[in-house]
């Protein structure tokens, strides 16, 4: 069954800044909007997490941008877009002149059709343990199995976000291209490439690790 979701987009038009740049930025937010634990997932002090997919995510689209899903996402979007009078990135304070916001709903789920997608920024589908397992694979199909598996899981955990129920098994065909990504400081092998799947997503929803800081931004392809 298709649903819809509600999404925001918070556009910053004359601020460019580097994809490497993109978790200061969400750095900058989380401290000066640190009462919104939707930005930074801290709960309970420094060291404690939510772990639950981001409604809030930093993206780049030719220029900074922020995206939200769901009323609280976008309650706290709203705040941002009232409150944000300049951005600073390192040692460089941006000045914001320029901003839009835009909110409305978008569909996702099942309708008995594949929807085939591109990654436009590299996918962190390996965690530490995960990727231990990853590598003792004997083969290039195991290690492709092993991947459709885990983006299965990517997706379920947005589906349990967004409160949708699956009434089917999900079935992926896909073809993942290596290479490698800065994560917190630290190169971690990540995927870039193209997959089909019996499931409707919105366009540059993120997907695996670190969607939040601009991984795994997908988009339907045509």
């Amino acid at each position: 069954m298709i649903r819809h979701i509600k999404t925001g987009i918070m556009n910053f038009p004359e601020i460019k800044i580097k994809p490497s740049q993109l978790h200061k930025v969400r750095g900058y937010f989380s401290r000066q909007f640190s009462h919104y634990d939707l930005i930074h997932n801290h709960k309970n002090g420094k060291d404690k997490f939510h772990y639950r997919y981001p409604a809030i995510q930093f993206k780049i689209h030719n220029h900074l941008a922020i995206h939200a899903y769901k009323q609280e996402g976008l309650d706290v979007l709203k705040k941002l877009f009232m409150d944000t009078e300049s951005i600073q990135v390192e040692s460089r304070k941006y000045y914001v002149r320029n901003k839009e916001i835009e909110a409305k709903d978008v569909q996702f789920g099942e309708d008995g059709q594949h929807y085939a997608y591109s990654f436009l920024t590299p996918w962190i589908a390996l965690n530490q343990e995960n990727f231990k397992d990853y590598q003792n694979l004997p083969g290039e199909k195991e290690r492709n199995a092993k991947l459709n598996s885990i983006l299965i899981n990517n997706i379920i955990a947005f589906c349990k976000f967004a409160g949708y129920t699956l009434e089917n098994r999900l079935i992926i065909r896909s073809k993942f291209i290596p290479t490698q990504t800065l994560f917190k400081g630290k190169l971690h092998l990540a995927f870039t490439g193209e997959f089909m799947v019996n499931f409707l997503l919105p366009d540059l929803t993120g997907l695996g690790k670190g969607p939040s800081r601009g991984y795994g931004n997908i988009i339907r392809r045509i």
